[in-house]
Parts: structure tokens; C-alpha cells; sequence
């Protein structure tokens, strides 16, 4: 009888069999028979794979009405078991085809890690779990298509090695196919290499997922492999129909009350009767998420022969307050100290309200920001809404030569669609500047700017956090109108393209930004102008260190600025890599004036991808001024 064990208001049931543990696995309400084996680490403390009776948890909690699943690790039991475990150095033997790396990976053992140079780098695994290890060997070659692989064992006190005899493998004799060109790239294997299953398995994924991206909902694709063992050889057959393109047809959605059905319809870059893509869906579901003011986001496809219904259903999130308080340190700004406040659906209907503080000892802000989608329909276009966000903030911020103290208010209309984002608006700035010394050429004082701007972003990127291949430009316009109370008249253009792109472990990103500053009457604020240097600019230089030189001063806001960089990235695995760049920056004190130096940084970093976004350090050195060279580091957000 399956024993129960009460916890409160919630109950476990423990399906036990006494067996070798193979992987880890939340059973569903009834389970699968026969009961799968696992392997269940001890706890996060003590890190040890063991071979123990087969637990399957399943917890309901009777006061929420609904089931919760949940992993309970056992930690005294398990400790205790792992202590009577015994473990024992892995090794290979006449391995030609893969290294040890590559066994240990298929294995699932952990070797190890890069930094700990002091250790032996074999993998050790319990003694108990070596029977299963030789199988799951056995397997991944014949996966790599080693079908007459043998392997034996050689065991001692302190290790075991798997001495393998990996024969002939099985080779791709033919490849028939009638895809079109775009989708035989995505075959990974050609005449004459060796068969490999998963390889074959992936590449129908891929052209699967590519006709669903491009509209065919209905198309066939019969892929199959032939195997023949006995002459080592592999015939490949891919077969492609069609049969037409989808089309998106009824679009329904679920709202709570206080949250309108036109806040969801806003996410969706299509609407009835609009070609049919998968991505259309991934991204309504990645737009919807990120309004942040809902806990559950669910879109469901019906087809019918070439025409998919979407039902979209949303939860509203429970927890509408959260608040943020860090510390940390800038490279330009020393240490800081941040706070942030936020109500996610103010008011209903998805708004967002505010509130950010920041404080360091040359960067001093507090920012209200409110955020309200779907606020109006756009101009012509009534399927579209356009979304509304308002900043207000009070800023204080010390430059080399000057300090300032502003208060602002900007309003904006945006909308994002599919790879194309607008953002217009209204900015009023109110600026006092103090000189730091007297013999700057720089405008201080009191300062009323009142101006339009515009900003254009194109973005075909595969990713915003790590992007390896695609094309980002954007193009920023502002122009201050004293007829409509500004203290200057002034056009202002900033334009910026990067083009990433990836070769095997490689990655090549060049960028460029050119931007120029037009005055018709009296003096901007330094602070409106242009700088350069720091982690997204010219690497040899601090934080906005670089600027324009007059007869006076050195280090001054720019009129016409030009910045360029061109890294290569060499990934050593998934998540390292190491970087070199070179990175150039002309900057002038005159508006399109082309005829000052530029100033070079030669340099390298390193990369490391974790949960919140890539880690980056960067080291830039001005190879004319060797004197002159930063560190910068970075976290979570993309260089490119």
C-alpha cells in the first residue's frame, strides 16, 4: 500500500521502489507504470549524486484549492545516505572520436570547473551508478552513430575506466530531399559524414519550427533515416508539402474587469485575417508578459484547414507592490545606493506608476515614471494603439568641468511593432549649470529648453541580452523652438547602426554612431551636448571623460561626434568568452566640422553569461597615449 504522509494542510504520497536512481522526475497526479528510475541530489549543500529507493512528490493544499507541486528535499536522509556513498575517479580509455570533455558531458558527470586548476580534472561518480554510466555510454555512441561500439571495464580501489572499441562508425552514403535552398541549410549533416541521431532529430525540429514561423500550419514533412548496419551506411529522405498558407482568424480574449480586452489586443502585431506565424504568437506572449500585471498568460491555437483561432486568457497578478533596495558600484560614479517603488496595475488596465531614487557622490536623482498602455488609438491606423509613458525627475550630476542640477518632465506616444519601435513626445528641461573653473569656454547659469523629439529603432536582433547575429539602427531627433518659450533654438541628430554577426565560436560586432548638434540662437547647456568614453563608447576612457577641446579648455560638450567600434568574440564554451576591440572617436566642438585627431582604444575583456544577463569586463588602453587607458564592467545588459 502506498504509505501517506501528512504535512499540515497538505498531503505527500511516496511511490517507492527499490532500484538504481537514473534522473530526476515530478511524477503527474497518476503516474506512468512502471515507475522510472532517478537520480536526486542530496540537497544544494551537499552536492552528491546517490542511488536511493524512488520518491515521487505530490502535494495539494487544501486551503488554496488547487495543486501545488513541489520538490521536498529530505535532507537528513539523504545526507545520510550520500555518507555511506563511495565515489571513485571516471576515466576513458582508446576514446579517438571524443575527447574526455565531451564523454564526461554525454554522461552527465561534472568535471572540475575552469578556475579550479588545482584539482584533477577526471570526473568522480558513485560507485553505485557505474552499471548505469556504462549504459548511457553505450547509448550516446550509438547515437553518434557508432552502432558496433564495445565497451568494456577496468576497475581499481580508486577509479574506473571504460575501455572503449568504437569501430567503424556509420556513414551518410545519400541525402534526398526536395526542400527549397532556405530550408536545406537547415539539414546540419551532408553526403559522407557520419550519422548522427540527434543531428537528424534537430534538423526536423528546425524545419519544422521554420514553416510554422513562415505560415504553413498545415504543411507535411516526412523525414526518416535508414540505417544499415551491416554496410555502416545511412540514406537520408526529406519530403516537403506545403499545403498553403494560414491565416490568423478569431482572435479571443479573456480579461479580468478592471483590465480592458483592447490593454491585450495592443501586444498583438496582427490581427484577424493576418497572415499566420508562430512567432506572431511567441512575441504576443512575450509583449503581453511584459506588462508585468499579470501572473498567468495563456494563448491557445485551434486550426481549421488554413485558418487558426487564438484564445487568450490572462490572471491578474496578485502582488501589485514591489520594491527594490541595492547597493553597488559604478565605474564612472564610485559606489551608489538605489531604491525603487512600483504599483503594477495602478488604476487597473495594466498602468504602471514609479518610483526611482538614486545617490552617489557625483550622480543624485529621483525619478516618477507612470506608464499607461493602449492609451489611444494611432493616427489612421485603428487597429493600433499607441502607449503613453510621462517622466518626471529632479537631477544633480558633477562632470569634470561643470556641475548641474535639472528638473524634467517628458511625455511620450510609443509603440513597438514587430521589429520597429517609435517613441515621440514632448521634453521640458529646467538646468542650472555651475562652472568649475573660470577659464572654460562653457555657458553656465540658468537655462528653460522646451523641445519635440522623435526616436526610431529598427531592431533584427536574435536576442536584446546577447545578441549573436542581426542588425540594430536608430535615428533620434529633438529640436528646441524658441517661438514656443525655449532659451535656445537648436536642432539635435543622433544616429547609431550595429551589425553583429556569428561564425561557429565567434562573434563579430562592429558599430557605429554619428551624431551632430545645430545652434541658431544663444547657447545650450554643456550637459545637452556631446561626450564620449566609458563602457558603450571608447573603452580607453572613463565615463564621458572624452569631449571636445576649444583654445581654453580641454574635455568640453561636442557639436559632431563619430564613434566607432569593431569587437571579436571568441566563446570557449556557452557561457565564456574572450573579447578584443578596437574602438575610435572623433569629437568637435563645431557642428559638422571633420578636421580634429581621432582617439583610438585597443583592448580586451572577457564574457560570462549568467541568469540576469551577460557579466563583462573590459579593459581599454589609448595606444598613442599608454598613460591613458579604464576598466569598465558591465552586467545584464548587451553591449551590441
Amino acid at each position: 500500500m502506498t504509505p501517506r504522509v501528512p504535512i499540515g494542510n497538505d498531503w505527500v504520497i511516496l511511490f517507492c521502489k527499490k532500484s538504481d536512481i537514473k534522473y530526476l522526475e515530478i511524477a503527474p497526479k497518476n503516474p506512468p507504470n512502471p515507475i522510472k528510475r532517478i537520480i536526486f541530489k542530496t540537497s544544494p549543500f551537499y552536492n552528491k549524486e546517490v542511488s536511493i529507493t524512488y520518491l515521487i512528490f505530490i502535494c495539494y493544499n487544501q486551503e488554496k484549492r488547487g495543486k501545488v507541486i513541489r520538490i521536498l528535499y529530505l535532507f537528513f536522509i539523504l545526507l545520510a545516505i550520500s555518507l555511506h556513498a563511495k565515489e571513485i575517479y571516471l576515466d576513458f580509455k582508446n576514446n579517438h572520436y571524443f575527447n574526455d570533455k565531451k564523454l564526461y558531458d554525454a554522461l552527465g558527470v561534472k568535471t572540475p570547473s575552469w578556475y579550479q586548476f588545482y584539482k584533477d580534472k577526471r570526473a568522480k561518480v558513485d560507485t553505485k551508478i557505474v552499471d548505469s554510466l556504462h549504459e548511457i555510454l553505450r547509448n550516446f555512441y550509438r547515437s553518434e552513430g557508432f552502432y558496433h561500439v564495445s565497451i568494456d571495464k577496468e576497475d581499481n580501489n580508486s577509479s574506473i575506466t571504460f575501455i572503449i572499441d568504437e569501430n567503424n562508425p556509420v556513414i551518410i552514403k545519400d541525402i534526398k530531399s526536395n526542400l527549397p535552398k532556405e530550408y536545406k541549410k537547415l539539414i546540419a549533416q551532408n553526403k559522407g559524414d557520419r550519422f548522427n541521431a540527434s543531428k537528424f532529430i534537430e534538423s526536423k525540429k528546425l524545419i519544422k519550427q521554420k514553416l510554422l514561423k513562415e505560415g504553413y500550419c498545415n504543411a507535411n514533412l516526412y523525414a526518416k533515416a535508414y540505417i544499415d548496419i551491416v554496410k555502416n551506411s545511412a540514406k537520408l529522405i526529406y519530403k516537403l508539402q506545403y499545403n498553403g498558407i494560414c491565416h490568423f482568424n478569431n482572435i479571443n480574449i479573456s480579461t479580468p474587469k478592471d483590465i480592458a480586452k483592447k490593454v491585450v489586443f495592443s501586444r498583438l502585431n496582427f490581427h484577424k485575417g493576418s497572415k499566420y506565424s508562430s512567432k506572431k504568437v511567441s512575441d504576443a506572449y512575450s509583449s503581453i508578459s511584459g506588462l508585468e500585471a499579470f501572473d498567468q498568460v495563456a494563448i491557445r491555437e485551434k486550426k481549421s484547414n488554413e485558418l487558426v483561432d487564438l484564445n487568450i486568457k490572462v490572471k491578474k497578478r496578485a502582488k501589485t507592490i514591489r520594491k527594490e533596495i541595492g547597493i553597488g558600484y559604478e565605474t564612472n560614479l564610485g559606489p551608489k545606493a538605489l531604491f525603487r517603488w512600483e504599483q503594477r496595475n495602478f488604476k487597473g488596465d495594466a498602468r504602471k506608476i514609479s518610483v526611482d531614487l538614486k545617490y552617489s557622490n557625483k550622480e543624485k536623482y529621483i525619478k516618477n515614471t507612470l506608464f499607461w498602455p493602449a492609451f489611444t488609438k494611432a493616427p489612421f491606423f485603428n487597429n493600433y494603439y499607441l502607449d503613453f509613458k510621462n517622466e518626471f525627475n529632479y537631477y544633480e550630476i558633477e562632470f569634470d568641468k561643470f556641475k548641474e542640477k535639472k528638473l524634467a518632465n517628458y511625455t511620450h506616444l510609443l509603440k513597438d511593432y514587430y521589429n520597429f519601435s517609435i517613441d515621440s513626445g514632448i521634453g521640458f528641461e529646467r538646468i542650472y549649470i555651475t562652472k568649475s573653473g573660470k577659464i572654460c569656454n562653457i555657458s553656465d547659469g540658468h537655462f528653460f529648453l522646451l523641445y519635440p523629439f522623435l526616436n526610431l529603432i529598427v531592431d533584427t536582433r536574435d536576442s536584446k541580452i546577447n545578441p549573436k547575429d542581426g542588425i540594430y539602427t536608430s535615428l533620434y531627433l529633438e529640436s528646441g523652438l524658441k517661438y514656443l518659450g525655449s532659451d535656445s533654438s537648436y536642432f539635435k541628430l543622433l544616429s547609431e547602426a550595429r551589425v553583429i554577426k556569428s561564425f561557429n565560436n565567434f562573434t563579430v560586432a562592429i558599430k557605429t554612431k554619428f551624431g551632430f548638434i545645430n545652434e541658431f540662437q544663444k547657447r545650450l547647456p554643456e550637459s545637452k551636448k556631446f561626450f564620449a568614453g566609458g563602457a558603450y563608447s571608447n573603452r580607453a576612457y572613463g565615463y564621458n571623460k572624452l569631449g571636445a577641446t576649444d583654445s581654453k579648455c580641454k574635455y568640453m560638450g561636442a557639436k559632431t561626434i563619430i564613434d566607432t567600434s569593431i569587437e571579436s568574440d571568441y566563446w570557449v564554451n556557452n557561457s565564456f568568452a574572450i573579447a578584443t576591440f578596437f574602438d575610435g572617436t572623433m569629437i568637435n566642438e563645431k557642428t559638422l566640422f571633420f578636421d580634429t585627431s581621432f582617439k583610438s582604444a585597443v583592448g580586451i575583456g572577457i564574457r560570462y553569461m549568467t541568469a540576469i544577463g551577460p557579466v563583462k569586463f573590459d579593459f581599454g588602453i589609448d595606444p598613442k597615449n599608454r598613460s591613458q587607458k579604464a576598466l569598465h564592467f558591465q552586467i545584464g545588459q548587451s553591449f551590441w
